[in-house]
């Protein structure tokens, strides 16, 4: 047993009954009396709780209020509850063991238990990933090796690409690998589905930017395709779309502002972003109720966009609708 389900317990028998007793851990975990007293310097010095020992009841309580850990059975329910439908899918998790599920059920406490079925995930469309694929690659990684890959774009051309692999990213439901281009020496994403071959290279790779610069990469903008000329797009929302990017996180660094015009309330969001393809697909979903506000080469993307819906809504108009085929007679 890991010493979250401990820290939990302890922390939760402080605040509910105004102490505890390293006995009481010993005989709840069945640990030893040093790990007990472990756990409670983990919780005073790594996770800055106020406790100490009060000879008077002979037990450890909290000086002051504490209550950074006051959700922290709800969110291990709401975890278990996510790595349960995510394993169920087989994309999230592609390799899922019944014995780590039991361990991460073994985190909620028993009264929360019962409570697995009020709490369901839906996860939207997934892409299946290629396991055989998935191990190469996480190889690569590992090693820091190249790999001579066979890809398609998003034009539909083929070619070949010295790779080396960085890391594996699922993003809302489609795998991706971040790997630096010997070609264009740059990062860039690679979608794993549109991987023809791949297999380990023999020849020498530079495995491109340090740790800390993959990091800043992955947190530089917003959506899957990043860069590091990253600009500020504001984006302006109204009516219902108001009240539901409201309460959204685009972007860890998004600033938020509101007010009103002759038009109505509005409710502004700038974030960053290098690429504008993903971020005006998403401002589309809210129809007329969301407007693309700068800088100019994001509002041009935008209204291209909205140009070429015109032209194929009217293009519709021309042609006649479908209609279900018909099923074969049946005769009496």
């Amino acid at each position: 047993m890991g010493n979250l389900e401990r820290i939990t317990f302890i922390d939760r028998r402080i605040r509910e009954r105004g102490g505890v007793k390293v006995a009481e851990i010993v005989r709840r975990f069945e640990v030893s009396e040093r790990q007990a007293k472990r756990d409670l310097e983990y919780l005073r010095d790594r996770l800055n709780a106020p406790i100490a020992w009060d000879a008077s009841s002979r037990r450890y309580v909290y000086e002051q209020a504490w209550t950074d850990l006051v959700f922290a059975d709800q969110k291990s329910l709401l975890f278990y509850v996510f790595a349960r439908a995510a394993a169920g899918t087989l994309a999230y998790v592609p390799l899922a063991e019944s014995e780590a599920m039991e361990k991460l059920r073994d985190l909620v406490p028993p009264g929360l238990r019962e409570l697995g079925h009020a709490v369901r995930y839906e996860l939207p469309g997934y892409e299946p990933v290629d396991e055989e694929l998935l191990s190469l690659l996480l190889e690569a990684i590992r090693d820091r090796h190249g790999v001579d890959a066979r890809y398609r774009d998003l034009e539909g051309r083929e070619g070949m690409r010295l790779l080396t692999p960085r890391r594996i990213v699922n993003y809302a439901g489609t795998w991706y690998c971040l790997a630096f281009d010997a070609t264009h020496r740059d990062l860039r994403m690679f979608r794993l589905s549109r991987f023809l071959g791949v297999s380990l290279s023999r020849e020498a790779v530079d495995s491109g930017p340090d740790e800390a610069e993959i990091e800043a990469h992955l947190d530089a903008a917003y959506g899957m395709f990043k860069g590091t000329n990253a600009h500020e797009a504001r984006i302006r929302f109204r009516g219902r779309a108001r009240e539901i990017v409201r309460g959204e996180l685009w972007h860890p660094e998004q600033k938020i502002a509101s007010g009103s015009d002759e038009v109505g309330s509005w409710f502004d969001l700038c974030l960053p972003a290098s690429h504008w393809d993903e971020l005006v697909g998403r401002i589309l979903r809210f129809g007329a109720e969301a407007e693309a506000l700068e800088p100019t080469e994001f509002r041009e993307r935008w209204l291209s966009a909205i140009d070429a819906l015109v032209e194929t809504a009217a293009s519709a108009r021309t042609r006649k609708p479908l209609h279900k085929r018909r099923g074969p007679r049946v005769s009496p």
